[in-house]
């Protein structure tokens, strides 16, 4: 059965992902659509809910999914005013559009922000979510780190060969090690994420 390689440069991503999931975030985010910014709330299940899409102009995230739909509806209603009330803008240069299209954008950004403080909700960006899963992941690879010198990884060893039987009795493609690995630790990520959501 053939494996599957490894993508070292998959893993910040899957690692911040695995944190989203553990701790349950909900997210908001902005897109630029030609009828205009559509401003979106989602919860972890929704489908779509962590893809990293490049359509997004902007994404937050936020611990309750009330919250999020709650702040992206008030954004929205916001943005509907402000166009309502907008003095049309002549394109009377090549970027005079762009430009507007920019700083519309930028206000729509500190509308989702502002809704947020007066609401009382903390945001996370995408940044700050990958920072604290990188945290996670550090204290998680010290601790296998120890494992491994200590010869405690026997475990670990075992549950890999139980995987490799399971999946080559049903026909399935094996992981390399050390992509089972890489999911093994995102397990662990989103099992110390889980564990801060009751804090």
């Amino acid at each position: 059965m053939r494996a599957t390689r490894s993508n070292p440069e998959a893993e910040p991503s899957a690692f911040a992902a695995a944190y989203r999931e553990g701790l349950g975030l909900a997210r908001i985010a902005l897109r630029c659509a030609a009828a205009g910014i559509v401003i979106s709330a989602a919860k972890q299940g929704d489908a779509g809910v962590d893809e990293n899409c490049t359509e997004f102009a902007a994404r937050w995230w936020c611990r309750r999914a009330a919250d999020a739909m709650r702040i992206a509806a008030a954004a929205r209603a916001k943005m509907r005013r402000r166009e309502a009330n907008a003095v049309p803008q002549p394109a009377t240069t090549a970027g005079a559009g762009g430009k507007f299209a920019s700083q519309h954008l930028s206000l729509v950004c500190a509308d989702v922000e502002d809704t947020a403080r007066r609401c009382g909700v903390a945001l996370f960006s995408d940044d700050e979510i990958a920072a604290h899963a990188a945290q996670i992941t550090a204290r998680i690879d010290a601790e296998l780190e120890k494992l491994k010198e200590s010869g405690g990884m026997k475990s670990v060893n075992q549950a890999y060969k139980a995987y490799r039987l399971k999946s080559s009795g049903r026909g399935e493609r094996v992981l390399r090690y050390d992509e089972w690995m890489r999911r093994y630790r995102a397990d662990l990520v989103r099992q110390a994420a889980a564990a801060l959501r009751e804090l």
